[in-house]
């Protein structure tokens, strides 16, 4: 857990509701002082005020998704505006609160961004084996594979791509074993979640 408010009365609050509830946390003084000490592998989930000396609330997250980082951020702030929100939206923060946080709200939002947080991370690590996975296939291969999803035979990829049968059979052997596939099924999948992967990333 982690929390950035220049307030020292309510860095203090929090961090002892916090630990409570066993949640230990780290509590910055500025959105400077957390980036300085913050690591992109710190699971969590940061609570945030928006608006401080030096940079804001906003900034920070802005500089946090620009460097691709995974941590939830829920904003607890006094002079949230409906385009604050908006824009925070935008970038992903989970949740808005208004100061002083009721614990009962804010205790079950942290620990649904925290879950969220392990998902995410879940998530990031299977589609990094997998890219890992597919990487270590050849070009031809990673052209057969392309074929292979697509429901042709050995006999027409061999007839379009100008080899042997028995080429085509030796190329999808090695992709089988180099990416863990049993199946032409699983083949499929592995190539659709790259291929979403890849546009989810394109896109964000």
């Amino acid at each position: 857990m982690f929390v950035v408010d220049d307030d020292a009365a309510m860095r203090d609050s929090t961090s002892i509701l916090l630990e409570e509830v066993s949640l230990p946390c780290a509590a910055y003084d500025s959105a400077g002082a957390f980036l300085a000490d913050y690591h992109r592998d710190l699971p969590g989930c940061l609570l945030l005020d928006l608006h401080m000396p030096g940079m804001s609330g906003m900034a920070l997250i802005e500089q946090l998704r620009a460097h691709e980082y995974l941590l939830p951020v829920i904003v607890i702030s006094g002079t949230g505006t409906i385009t604050t929100v908006v824009q925070g939206m935008k970038l992903g923060v989970v949740d808005f609160l208004e100061k002083p946080a009721d614990p009962h709200v804010l205790i079950p939002k942290i620990n649904a961004a925290m879950a969220l947080d392990l998902k995410r991370r879940t998530d990031a690590a299977g589609q990094a084996a997998l890219r890992r996975r597919l990487s270590h296939l050849t070009l031809r291969e990673g052209e057969l594979l392309e074929l292979v999803v697509c429901g042709m035979t050995n006999k027409v990829i061999a007839r379009k791509l100008e080899i042997s049968i028995k080429t085509v059979e030796n190329h999808r052997a090695r992709i089988m074993e180099k990416t863990g596939a049993h199946k032409v099924a699983d083949l499929v999948r592995l190539s659709h979640l790259a291929r979403v992967n890849t546009i989810t990333r394109q896109a964000a």
